[in-house]
């Protein structure tokens, strides 16, 4: 009898299909004479430009990752080529996840195979998340306030508003954990005081040693966490700046590919309706966002793109900043996940 495949190579094949699937429909539906024409005219260094942009995201995520575990860990400095692949692999298992919920063990996990505990790389992983989640709430509240609550056409500006109060509520939580640590401790003290937990922690040597570790690792998560009140405004300013320009550079693709085939669009107009797209899809139940990208996509450029390059467009868009960053994140996975 065959052995059941695992969680993520179900979610990588089920991810794959519908995208790829989805890509298609939309370029054989919107295929004509004109498309042609378009193929035979494009301008490949716009398209080398994009792919470049690509290599940039590693090399800014990486530096982003080095940086935030040199702040919360000063002992500790990890080379570019591992942070590189931390994100890598992280990509991976968020696009392969209902959710994303696969982005944050993914890079404790990767995190921990390069020497942090942890606590540590528990501590590493809430503060990325956190510096992400608050610079695309200010985002979305800014963007509400200047297009008077509608920077994106209706059908998809009220789906847009329910991802801000999530992201609000978010980054909330993320700020509070990591402000105020001591909660694991108390939720540590109360799960560990019921009856039947009590006397298996208290009397079973697999308890204790498990109640011992987690106790440990919370001490060394409480330890990390308070480095954010030590932050240099220096280190502050850079990592938000990596952040700013890891996004700049992904919504910046899109645009670059349009330049590629001949139809340049408003630059300001597509990075806002990227944004739009990408804060939706992050709480949307598809690995990767499979089949609501695509359609999400096509559903606003349709606006500025001809049809007869909106499937070319979104075939090239989704090959840029999904099916690369998949495979390469897919290579490093394997290799990580093999025991040592």
């Amino acid at each position: 009898m065959a052995k059941p495949l695992p969680a993520w190579k179900k979610g990588l094949g089920f991810s794959l299909t519908l995208s790829v699937a989805t890509a298609l429909f939309i370029f054989f539906r919107n295929f004509d004479e004109d498309t042609w024409e378009s193929l035979l005219k494009i301008k490949t260094v716009y398209l080398f430009a994009a792919f470049g942009l690509v290599l940039l995201l590693w090399f800014l995520e990486g530096l982003r990752i080095g940086l935030l575990v040199r702040t919360l860990h000063s002992n500790k400095r990890l080379p570019l080529w591992d942070t590189v692949q931390v994100f890598l692999m992280t990509f991976f298992f968020a696009s392969v996840t209902p959710f994303a919920s696969g982005e944050w063990p993914a890079h404790i996990y990767a995190l921990r195979r390069r020497g942090l505990s942890l606590g540590e790389s528990s501590a590493v992983t809430a503060t990325r998340a956190l510096i992400t989640r608050l610079l695309f709430t200010f985002t979305a509240a800014f963007l509400l306030i200047a297009f008077t609550g509608e920077p994106v056409p209706t059908f998809i500006n009220k789906i847009f508003i329910y991802a801000v109060y999530i992201s609000i509520l978010t980054a909330f939580f993320l700020f509070f954990f990591l402000w105020k640590p001591q909660i694991f401790d108390w939720l540590l003290q109360k799960i560990s005081s019921f009856g039947i937990l009590r006397r298996w922690l208290g009397e079973n040597p697999t308890g204790r040693k498990a109640y011992h570790y987690i106790n440990r690792e919370f001490r060394e998560f409480l330890e990390t966490t308070r480095s954010l009140n030590r932050f240099k405004l220096v280190n502050i300013s850079v990592i938000v700046l990596l952040t700013i320009a890891f996004w700049v550079c992904f919504f910046s693709i899109a645009p670059l590919i349009l330049l590629g085939l001949g139809k340049p669009v408003p630059y300001l107009q597509a990075l806002i309706w990227q944004f739009v797209m990408q804060m939706i899809i992050v709480y949307l139940p598809l690995p990767g966002g499979s089949g609501a990208a695509e359609l999400g996509l096509a559903s606003l450029f349709v606006f500025f793109v001809p049809s007869s390059v909106l499937g070319i467009f979104i075939l090239a868009w989704r090959l840029l900043t999904y099916y690369i960053l998949l495979f390469f994140g897919g290579l490093i996975a394997l290799g990580e996940l093999k025991p040592r």
